[in-house]
Order: C-alpha cells, then structure tokens, then sequence
C-alpha cells in the first residue's frame, strides 16, 4: 500500500473547484502563521539544537572537561554528564532533520518541482542525518573513524543538500517561494560553504601535523562552528514554505490492492481520494 501526503496551501484545491472568484481571494489572502504545526518544526531544530551546543559547551567547560577558548563541537561531548546531552540533542537533531526534510520534499514535489533533483535533495538529506546519528552515537575519543566519517556526512554533505536546496529555491519562485527566502538561502549556503572550507582546509592541517600554530586550530575551529551554525540558520529559513500549509491528508493508492467489491475493507482503511481533508 502506498501512501503519499496531501497538502493544502494557501490556493488549495477546494480553491479550483470554487471558481475563479475564490481562487484570488484565496491567492490573495495571507496564511496565519502557525495555521499547522509543523510550522514550527524548522524553528525547534535550528534553534534547538543550537541551544544544545552552547549547553554541552557550558556544562564540559564548567567540570574542565574541555578548554574554554574555543573547542571543536566534538570536544564538548566526550565526557558524561555533558556526553548523554550530547548524543541525545544529535539524535533527536536527526530526527527531526529527517521528518523536515521529507516535508520539504513533499512540498516541493506538490509544487511541481523538478522530480529527479527533488529526489536527489531528499536523499542527500537522508546521509546528512545519518551522519549526526553517527556523530552523536561516536564519540572521537572513543571511535574516532566512525566519528570523523559521520562529520563529514553532516558537514560536506550537508553543505551539498543546502545548495540543492536553494537551487530548488530558485526554481519555485515566486509562487512557491518567495524571492527574500531564496535569497536569504543562497546568502547562508554561501557562508556556510567559505566557513566549510575553511574548516576542512585547517581541519587537514591539524590532523596531518602534530606541530602547528595555534592560530591554525583557531580557524579550524571558528570554521567548523560557523559551517554548523550555518546548516542551523539554513534549516530555520524552511519555515517559510512549511507555514502555508494548513492541513496534512495521508492518501492511500488502492488500485490494484483491494477488490472494490469489498466494501467493508475500504472503511476500514479510511481512503481519502483527494489532496484535502473536508471540514
């Protein structure tokens, strides 16, 4: 059995059946924010986890687990009380990425989006969040490979999604996406991606030498928060298309699965045919 999401935007299909009267009404008319609650999704992960950071950061430099000026995310995660935060903010940071980023996939694809890039985008999310699984799950004083190829599962290749995002971006707008959120996006996955180089550039040093400057941990440092908050900042500016939708519909496509005869089995598995759900 298949199932796919069905959204209802600010013109939803009720709209076209209504008229054309209706339908400018309707396009005119601004969504409240806050009208779904998945609205708010964005705004728990980005900020959220941001949060975590500084509280793992506060917590491991209060018990002298790690130096106060300046420790990679990493290094406020190795040692308990601070490890159990850590790895539960990353884990829940995960999920919640996942469930985003499949809201987003479905939105775009209900925007008639390019299918095969969309596609591409979705997938590329899911490593992204696995890679925070595997960056809270590893910490790199214990496994330090697993740790590392996790990294940079969230950090390259979350660089990688955000830019196909904001291509996507580009492509919907203006209807499905506003020309300030497009350029907004593009603004952040251009910093982020100077912070991430920065941070892979210095990051190699670091790891390739045991003898280096200060100032190279420094901006190894300073690149890989930046490239984080960054990705955090990118995933916030999401909410401006989550916020039109008012409602979420699951439909089930039968065909072929179920003999129409049988009524009784289509009660029971409450098949909503449309793309909306009547009030």
């Amino acid at each position: 059995m298949k199932t796919v999401p069905g959204w209802s935007n600010q013109v939803g299909d009720s709209s076209r059946s209504e008229g054309v009267g209706n339908m400018r009404s309707s396009a005119t008319s601004k969504p409240k924010m806050g009208s779904h609650p998945c609205c708010i999704l964005p705004i728990v992960v980005g900020v959220g986890t941001t949060i975590m950071f500084f509280v793992c950061y506060a917590i491991a430099v209060y018990n002298d687990h790690t130096v106060k000026n300046f420790p990679f995310i990493s290094d406020t995660g190795v040692y308990p009380p601070e490890r159990g935060i850590f790895t539960l903010s990353f884990n829940l940071s995960a999920f919640g990425g996942l469930v985003l980023m499949y809201l987003r996939y479905c939105y775009i694809s209900q925007s008639d989006g390019p299918r095969k890039l969309n596609l591409f985008t979705f997938g590329c999310g899911i490593l992204v969040c696995l890679g925070l699984m595997m960056v809270g799950a590893f910490q790199w004083s214990d496994m330090l490979y697993p740790h590392m190829v996790g990294a940079v599962m969230a950090f390259a290749l979350g660089i990688v999604y955000i830019w196909l995002d904001t291509i996507l971006s580009y492509k919907l707008q203006p209807l499905s996406t506003s020309v300030w959120a497009f350029r907004a996006r593009l603004l952040v996955a251009t910093l982020a991606t100077v912070s991430g180089g920065v941070m892979f550039v210095f990051g190699g040093i670091i790891f390739s030498r045991d003898d280096y400057p200060y100032a190279v941990r420094l901006a190894a440092v300073g690149g890989e928060w930046a490239l984080g908050i960054g990705l955090l900042v990118y995933i916030v500016t999401l909410c401006a298309e989550i916020r039109k939708v008012r409602r979420i519909a699951v439909v089930m496509d039968i065909s072929g699965r179920f003999d129409v005869s049988n009524t009784h089995e289509l009660r029971a598995s409450r098949v909503i045919m449309n793309h909306d759900i009547p009030e």
